[in-house]
């Protein structure tokens, strides 16, 4: 997570930018550089990446049962149910395994990816080149699911899937970071972010229609088009521009001013001793293992009992990951007003018999219509077990700190979040995947939903500052130097708060998190380096 690091430490120079020394002439310019350069283009080159990366990523929601049944069906040339439920149920033990597995590829893929190209990211200063190496691997990721006519090349298309996310997602956040001034910087974060559930929102019915109606290629050969568009902005795009100085060229000689970075005296062991923060870690995973687990099995279950196709399955998904969304920013606010305690345990309790819901339903209960409020349910009840997740590493980090205005530890807590989400979003496809063959949808629901029930007792007594249920802003502590400190306290909790409420939405980039909270709650702890 080396970006990371590297850039909690920028946001503590006193000059985030570099000072030109000296200006190109006109001839020297680039074609069409004011206009390849402006802030705007950058911004719109960052924000196609991540909404191309999360297209691509969730148009393989709903489809992955369908593909791997294909798969299988690869030398029948007379097979044409790629995208009707029999394509699932004719074998539905080994579809199940096979699913997990491709699943939990891309989160393989993800926790690889992150430190190497968080590593590359520290190496070099211009982000065009990783940016380039990660579309790239998109679009190989893409062309191998066109063309696969075995299963390990589906394996090898999804890991590169991973990789490229975690390349995607650190360096448009990095572009974000490299182009503003930290005081405009959590407003850019926020409006790039937005286009994270658009992706989603558009990815699932488009990749499920256009499976359905167009052939197997088709979601595919969508993605290579967003994928080229974005190949081709990212090689325009000239970044590296001096803040407030869209004149300055990339090719300008630059001195840059920074003040050493701040030894770092929070400790990997520090952190892991609190209770509260491994507490927190733990129910991310479980979040994860539950979220990922009904990627391979929810589509499944659909065609299994009802007859859905690939395009009705991406339709009923909407339902659970659209309320997820909203509920995510919904509980983020909530975890201001009443503290994160009780929106975890309140959480915790309402998730268990969702859970169980959403295994009930079947052909003999009758229609699939009570499924969908069932998922609503579930879809909320999870956003509120993530969202007090981040307010409470924020805490941990404050307590290291002795509550001081630094956040010495911050990125090494977000990355402990990073790891801990990867290795839910490994176990839960795998264990999906099998128990779905073994035992049933119901059992397997019934297990997720004991995961939940068993951490209530463990969120009443590590989460939030005491045993009190209700704490508004988590309780902080606030030392009483001074009333100046103490509203400086104050608007940075609300600052934490309101980004984290805003970032946590399920798989998210978790890059995101640890690159811009740090840099956002800098804003206030440090004003004198804006």
């Amino acid at each position: 997570m080396g970006i990371c690091h590297k850039l909690f430490n920028l946001s503590r120079s006193s000059k985030a930018v570099s000072e030109i020394t000296e200006r190109p002439s006109n001839k020297c310019k680039p074609f069409l550089y004011k206009f390849r350069s402006c802030h705007t283009f950058v911004f719109w080159t960052a924000a196609v990446g991540l909404f191309t990366s999360t297209f691509v990523h969730s148009i393989l929601f709903p489809l992955s049962p369908f593909i791997v049944a294909r798969i299988r069906h690869i030398d029948d040339k007379n097979w044409t149910d790629h995208s009707k439920s029999s394509a699932i149920t004719s074998n539905i033990e080994l579809t199940s395994r096979d699913t997990g597995v491709l699943v939990a590829l891309y989160a393989v893929g993800l926790l690889v990816g992150s430190p190497i190209f968080g590593w590359l990211g520290d190496k070099v200063k211009q982000r065009r080149l990783p940016m380039l190496l990660g579309t790239g691997a998109s679009m190989a990721a893409n062309l191998l699911f066109m063309f696969s006519v075995t299963y390990p090349m589906l394996l090898i298309a999804r890991f590169l899937q991973g990789v490229s996310n975690a390349c995607v997602w650190t360096m448009c956040l990095c572009l974000i970071a490299d182009n503003w001034p930290r005081e405009e910087l959590g407003s850019q974060m926020g409006k790039l972010v937005g286009f994270y559930p658009l992706g989603m929102m558009i990815g699932l019915p488009a990749g499920g229609l256009l499976y359905s109606e167009l052939g197997y290629e088709a979601p595919f050969i969508a993605s290579m088009i967003l994928s080229g568009i974005d190949f081709v902005m990212r090689v325009v795009v000239i970044e590296g521009q001096n803040v407030g100085d869209e004149t300055a060229s990339i090719n300008s000689e630059k001195t840059v001013k920074e003040e050493p970075p701040i030894k770092q005296s929070v400790t990997w062991l520090q952190l892991l001793k609190q209770k509260r923060l491994v507490v927190s870690l733990g129910l991310t995973v479980t979040v994860a293992t539950v979220m990922s687990a009904f990627e391979p099995t929810l589509s499944m279950r659909l065609a299994q009992e009802w007859g859905f196709n690939a395009a009705g399955c991406s339709l009923i998904v909407l339902s659970y990951m659209i309320p997820s969304i909203i509920a995510s920013a919904v509980c983020g606010k909530l975890c201001d007003k009443f503290g994160t305690k009780i929106v975890a345990i309140v959480s915790l309790f309402f998730a268990t018999p969702s859970c169980i819901l959403i295994g009930v339903p079947s052909k003999e209960t009758g229609s699939f219509w009570p499924l969908v409020p069932i998922l609503i349910m579930g879809g909320i009840t999870i956003a509120g077990c993530q969202a007090p997740v981040f307010p409470e590493i924020a805490k941990v980090v404050d307590k290291e700190n002795g509550n001081s205005a630094t956040c010495d530890g911050l990125a090494r807590s977000y990355s402990l979040f990073n790891a801990a989400y990867g290795v839910g979003m490994c176990v839960g496809p795998l264990m999906a995947g099998y128990m779905f063959a073994s035992i049933g949808f119901f059992w397997l629901c019934t297990i997720l939903s004991i995961l939940f029930f068993l951490f209530i007792p463990f969120a009443y007594l590590y989460i939030g500052d005491s045993r009190q249920l209700i704490c508004p802003n988590n309780g902080r502590d606030i030392p009483s130097s001074s009333k100046d400190e103490e509203n400086q306290k104050i608007e940075q909790s609300n600052d934490f708060h309101d980004a984290a409420s805003m970032y946590s939405q399920g798989s998210f980039p978790f890059l995101v998190k640890s690159i811009s909270l740090a840099k956002i709650r800098e804003n206030k702890t440090n004003p004198s380096s804006l």
